[in-house]
């Protein structure tokens, strides 16, 4: 079971040569190392020599071990390239148990941070906890691309003997009370000190598996063992502490292998009862208590045989005299005076007190600040699937409220499985995660549908092929088909990793501009969360271009965007309506992308004014975005964003009628009548009926 950790001493190894080599060290053979089979260029290599800052190098490898190829071919390179010894297996899940980069693997925002304070810090963290500097701590977290988890989980990975990723699991065990406002080493720093008492002698590497383990915690079924396995006088707990299991002696004589797990009655042991979460205690002799683990994998199961081993997580290493007694028996299930010599002694109460909090939590997982919790396997993938999302949305609103804009921080919302409040505007990081039709490969892809987009262009069609001297027709994927089946190939390969699977995520914007029925086909009822794939209602169609089956996967998202001032969100197509969860983006005066003060012109108080006359002769959803107000700071650009944007789109609301764009003004001088008198020629040419009609004309 020791050989989970394998990856700790591999890790901290390679931090401790590029700590040592510095950066050009770092430079010249990060270059060298087989990342991709693609041909893709990894994005760490993308923003120069500058911009490969050891935490950015760390957070990506980190990526490549989601996968055993992946695994083999980049740990494998990184091997060789840095000169230390190769892991011994890629290919167990279990092996790589830390918790995976769900944000930006970059330190920086496309090469625009200097990396001379991240290689401070990481020098500080392979040194140990006691040498971070609390100043360089918070210069990192002050950058762009960084949050507490992303700093801790890298922190975790240079050094995981003394940090830990500041995930949901790690809040809620080591900060029970209200977090600080604005996170700071201190915060954290304590937060890890508490995490120590509360599993005595463990390693935060250690700690951190026991997420994996708590959804099957079982503290209802508890076991005991002796760590004088022979009966010899020889205390074999040293052996069980740092190979992470426990074992009996041989049979006694007389004693058949079989016998030896027939249970207390007949003087057997119950070696193949144990489960996966359920709890072991050690003890020495009657009267000393030595641990307490969590079990993870029994070998007893399906052989029993002196080479047989039960695999624990330790999650007490603290040995300690017991206020009772326990039973004698080797190995046997823990109740009566067993149970209650370890329950009453203060230092295994506290870890009982524990585990049972964990397996409360595992039953209903709470949200913390970014909703995470981890699935039960030791697949090192994270879980952050408690926070939900709607599977399809459209965001609707007047012209210029952000719509578009606003859909890059959704998508990665999703994609990231957090809460909108925790996602950023990221444009860097949405580029890097744009689908690729052809390959396949990304999560987020964007369209725009217009008048002439057909079912052909967004499921399937035949398309013409021009050649030298020819012309052949054949069959195209549509982007919706495109990204379904990515999707669809993603889950399938996650469920054989036993991996949380990827989310994907397709834009639409302007939806409401192209022919729903048209484009969408049979495809509307498949969007429908109870007929994806998966699930209780799944519902395949059959494609009319390549008759293959088709549905919609669970773990694609849509996202549209809708123009109320081109339709109102009532004429929508109401199959369209009724599948899709609306956001309303209004405009908002206050925003910050509104000047207060333009040489005197208050333009929050202007925009206001105008959006409540606007509602007033016409409605709320012909207003005008704050989008219209971004950049201005002086007159000459307040003047041409008028005369530019703002006042074509008043035409365009009130068909011309400029008594009402001037009321909308508030007559304040933008707006001036002219008559056609000046333009007439001096003789008369004209009768005096069309006369008059030219000279009432407002210019």
């Amino acid at each position: 079971m020791k050989d989970i950790y394998d990856w700790v001493p591999w890790f901290t190894t390679l931090a401790r040569k590029i700590a040592d080599g510095g950066p050009r060290f770092l430079v010249d053979r990060a270059k060298q190392v087989n990342w991709r089979d693609d041909g893709r260029v990894q994005p760490l290599l993308n923003y120069g020599d500058n911009c490969i800052d050891p935490f950015s190098f760390f957070y990506t490898l980190a990526t490549w071990s989601r996968s055993a190829q992946s695994r083999k071919r980049v740990f494998l390179s990184i091997s060789e390239v840095f000169g230390q010894s190769a892991l011994a297996d890629y290919e167990s899940h279990d092996k790589f148990v830390y918790p995976q980069p769900v944000q930006s693997v970059l330190f920086h925002n496309r090469g625009e941070t200097n990396p001379k304070h991240l290689w401070k810090l990481f020098r500080q963290a392979v040194s140990g906890l006691a040498d971070i500097g609390s100043g360089d701590f918070r210069n990192a977290l002050n950058l762009d691309q960084v949050a507490p988890r992303k700093l801790t989980h890298v922190l975790f990975l240079v050094n995981p003997h003394e940090f830990l990723p500041y995930d949901a699991f790690v809040r809620y065990l080591g900060q029970p009370e209200q977090p600080a406002r604005d996170f700071v080493w201190e915060d954290y720093r304590l937060c890890l000190d508490r995490l120590r008492g509360l599993f005595p002698g463990c390693l935060p590497y250690e700690i951190n598996v026991l997420e994996y383990l708590a959804p099957n915690l079982r503290c209802d079924r508890v076991f005991h063992v002796s760590s004088n396995v022979y009966g010899d006088g020889r205390d074999h707990w040293g052996d069980f502490k740092s190979n992470n299991w426990v074992y009996t002696g041989g049979p006694k004589s007389g004693t058949r292998w079989q016998d030896y797990d027939g249970g207390e009655l007949n003087g057997g042991y119950p070696l193949s009862e144990p489960r996966l979460g359920e709890v072991v205690l050690v003890r020495r002799g009657v009267t000393r208590g030595r641990g307490i683990g969590v079990v993870y994998r029994n070998d007893f199961e399906n052989n029993l045989s002196e080479q047989s081993k039960l695999h624990v997580i330790w999650v007490n290493k603290n040995t300690h005299q017991l206020t009772g007694q326990t039973a004698r028996l080797g190995f046997s299930r823990a109740k009566g005076k067993t149970l209650e010599a370890f329950q009453s002694t203060d230092t295994y109460a506290a870890t009982f007190e524990l585990l049972r909090n964990l397996e409360k939590r595992a039953a209903t997982p709470p949200r913390g600040a970014q909703g995470e919790v981890r699935d039960g396997d030791l697949t090192g993938q994270e879980n952050m699937g408690s926070v939900e999302h709607p599977r399809n949305r459209i965001l609707y609103g007047p012209p210029g409220t952000g719509k578009t804009y606003d859909t890059v921080r959704h998508a990665l919302a999703i994609v990231d499985r957090v809460e909108m409040h925790e996602a950023k505007h990221d444009t860097h990081r949405f580029r890097e995660l744009r689908f690729d039709p052809e390959a396949g490969s990304g999560q987020i892809a964007m369209i725009t549908f217009h008048q002439n987009f057909a079912y052909e262009d967004f499921v399937e069609g035949i398309r013409p092929v021009l050649e030298v001297d020819d012309l052949r027709y054949e069959r195209r994927d549509g982007i919706f088909k495109c990204i379904a089946l990515a999707a669809e190939k993603e889950a399938r390969v996650a469920e054989d990793e036993q991996r949380e699977h990827k989310l994907f995520v397709l834009i639409i914007d302007e939806i409401n501009r192209g022919n729903i029925a048209k484009i969408f086909g049979e495809l509307i009822t498949l969007l429908e969360d109870s007929r994806r794939i998966g699930q209780k209602d799944e519902t395949k169609v059959t494609l009319p271009y390549s008759g293959e089956d088709f549905g919609v996967p669970d773990n694609l998202y849509v996202i549209g965007t809708m123009n109320t001032a081109d339709r109102s969100i009532q004429l929508l197509d109401t199959a369209l309506r009724r599948r899709f969860a609306f956001i309303e983006m209004m405009p908002n005066s206050e925003h910050d992308l509104v000047p207060g003060d333009v040489a005197g012109v208050n333009c929050q108080e202007l925009l206001k004014a105008m959006n409540g006359r606007i509602t007033a002769l016409l409605d709320r959803e012909h207003q005008i975005g704050h989008t219209y107000f971004r950049g201005i700071d002086n007159i000459d650009k307040l003047s041409e964003a008028f005369r530019q944007k703002i006042f074509p789109l008043l035409q365009e609301y009130f068909f011309d009628d400029w008594a009402k764009i001037r009321t909308v003004l508030a007559d304040n001088g933008f707006v001036h009548a002219q008559t056609g008198d000046k333009y007439l020629p001096e003789h008369d040419i004209l009768d005096g009926e069309t006369r008059n009609a030219v000279a009432r004309h407002d210019l």
